[in-house]
């Protein structure tokens, strides 16, 4: 058994190849050559704090993997990230630990690299204006793979605590891959007013902004909630979205408490979730029909993804 650090991983895990093996795991995972396990997801001590446990198997390669993640908001207040990861990568020839791998910097990346395989597939094609609702790590990669898919022209930022946003974009500068210009704005909804790709990338139990700020044609990567008590958009915008599309179609009716609430308050139906990413990828629904309707891609994690990224990891630094 070999531990792999987050300085290893930040080494050799790029997003140009994180988006490679999310789209290859996508379409691997249609093909159930690669799946899911069970979800625990527990609260921890109070409704703020909690764990989740995640497995996946893949058929392709000899490995299953686990994945544990807590979720802290208060940790920020004292140094600390808001969520910390972990993933196991066991045998499937013998069920022994081959590594343990600190997995911060790649769940961010899984994170964002989900949501940029999403927005290559769900976003107007000539969207350009990215909208950025948080200032974290997640919040970075959201950025980071996004500006791999389309050709950003603006990058608009907000966080509910505007001292974090001038050290966010000085990081985004250093790795920006044009130069599009970068606007610190007042308001979430001022945010999401002025783009037409939005992220939203916060721990916040309720609403981030409103969905009146929404233009017609936006699409939206909902990357907070993960808990179906946690509601990081809206009731409005879920009702607005021509189409819902995610990870894992049963994953989402376990986790996504922003799609679940409205769900249950009668305002939309199910079937408005059409399908995964993989889905899509393979041809087998459709991401968007016009330039005008708005897209959601409710995130609510995938350990079929974080394998596949652990797995190219550990290959990469035991080859």
């Amino acid at each position: 058994m070999i531990y792999i650090t987050e300085e290893q991983i930040q080494n050799i895990v790029n997003m140009p190849m994180a988006l490679d093996v999310f789209r290859q795991a996508y379409i691997d995972n249609t093909k159930e050559l690669i799946y899911t396990g069970g979800r625990i997801v527990m609260p921890i001590i109070d409704v703020e704090n909690s764990g989740q446990w995640l497995t996946a198997i893949s058929k392709s390669q000899p490995y299953f993997g686990s994945k544990f993640s807590s979720v802290f908001p208060g940790n920020l207040n004292k140094g600390l990230p808001s969520v910390m990861s972990t993933i196991s990568l066991y045998s499937t020839e013998t069920g022994e630990l081959k590594a343990l791998l600190e997995a911060n910097y790649l769940t961010a990346i899984k994170t964002g690299g989900s949501a940029g395989v999403a927005t290559d597939v769900m976003a107007r094609k000539d969207a350009s204006k990215l909208g950025i609702i948080g200032s974290g790590l997640q919040a970075f990669t959201q950025v980071l793979a996004i500006q791999e898919v389309r050709d950003l022209e603006e990058l608009h930022v907000y966080d509910i605590k505007p001292e974090y946003v001038e050290g966010f974009i000085e990081r985004i500068k250093k790795v920006q891959n044009r130069p599009y210009k970068i606007i610190a704005e007042p308001t979430a909804d001022a945010c999401v007013a002025a783009s037409d790709i939005i992220c939203t990338c916060t721990t916040s139990h309720t609403p981030v902004f409103s969905a009146k700020a929404l233009q017609p044609g936006t699409h939206v990567n909902a990357i907070g909630s993960f808990t179906p008590y946690m509601q990081e958009i809206e009731d409005e915008v879920v009702v607005m979205s021509s189409r819902i599309i995610t990870e894992h179609v049963d994953g989402l009716w376990a986790a996504a408490g922003d799609v679940i609430i409205p769900v249950e308050k009668g305002l939309v139906s199910k079937e408005k979730v059409v399908g995964s990413v993989g889905d899509v990828l393979v041809g087998n629904v459709i991401a968007r029909e016009n330039d005008t309707e708005i897209t959601l891609y409710e995130s609510v994690g995938s350990c079929v993804l974080d394998v596949a990224i652990a797995i190219a990891s550990f290959e990469e630094i035991t080859k």
